[in-house]
């Protein structure tokens, strides 16, 4: 079964920090996510996972009376905003549980498993 993994956390923070510490605390973060990386791939050899860029890039699209509807976004109800996808073929929702909470965002943010349909 292939899933979905949606990567959710709050960027508040993120985004008015300096280049320098991004890129600090990404040298932190490194080993945990390498670490992940390998424990997916030997789930799934052709793991595909994809960081998304920062929601203040984000826009909506929104067909109402048949007029089209582009605003920023994502506007959402909570601070959290989907900050990344993994596409994973596993053999049950049990695996996927057990790597999705691997996740280093896992511990401050959370994770949407979602089967793929078809």
């Amino acid at each position: 079964m292939k899933y979905a993994m949606l990567i959710y956390g709050d960027d508040s923070a993120w985004v008015d920090l300096s280049d320098e510490d991004k890129a600090e605390l990404r040298a932190q973060e490194m080993p945990r996510w390498l670490a992940l990386f390998d424990e997916l791939q030997k789930s799934d050899p052709s793991l595909a996972g994809y960081e998304l860029d920062g929601r203040l890039t984000a826009k909506v699209v929104r067909v109402r009376n048949g007029e089209r509807i582009v605003t920023d976004g994502p506007f959402a109800e909570t601070k959290e905003v989907v900050g990344g996808v993994f596409v994973v073929e596993l053999p049950d929702l049990d695996e996927a549980i057990r790597l999705a909470a691997l996740v280093p965002t896992a511990e401050h943010g959370s994770l949407e498993i979602r089967p793929i349909v078809g």
